[in-house]
């Protein structure tokens, strides 16, 4: 269905497994439209406990594939995973993590204080991301403050 509606690009996202990203980048070869993966991880390792490049690896053999990185995820675990996509593939990464709470599924909310710290993109974009941003509980006041702090980076 969303195909159908003709994208520029497809957001794959928030991917917490291996075998699932590996049947999306099949998918979305058989579409024939461009995308990027993003994948959620926890350090380095997908929420399946395997490694996240792994996946980036996946994604670089992909003509579809045009951007691989990671999504609701700590913003720490962001720059390891910009490095590791570069390393893996040489293609443009994408970092968007969360605010910096911990999620607790048994309370179901947000723990924690926020540990964004809006200065961590441009070491994303010094490192290869090229799609940058924030997911969960980054709102648009901080996507201004990211905007404006990368005005001039590279990229």
């Amino acid at each position: 269905m969303l195909a159908s509606a003709g994208p520029d690009l497809l957001a794959i996202e928030t991917i917490p497994d291996l075998d699932e990203a590996a049947v999306l980048v099949d998918l979305a070869e058989e579409l024939g439209l461009p995308a990027w993966l993003s994948c959620t991880v926890d350090g380095d390792r997908l929420r399946d406990g395997r490694p996240a490049a792994e996946a980036f690896a996946l994604a670089a053999g992909s003509r579809a594939i045009v951007a691989t990185g990671v999504n609701c995820c700590a913003p720490a675990d962001a720059l390891p995973a910009v490095r590791a996509v570069v390393a893996a593939s040489g293609a443009p990464a994408v970092a968007y993590p969360n605010a910096g709470e911990a999620w607790d599924a048994r309370a179901r909310r947000w723990v924690g204080a926020p540990g964004f710290d809006e200065a961590l993109p441009a070491a994303w974009v010094a490192a290869g991301a090229r799609f940058v941003g924030g997911c969960c509980r980054v709102g648009p006041d901080a996507i201004r403050r990211i905007a404006r702090s990368l005005e001039g980076a590279a990229g």
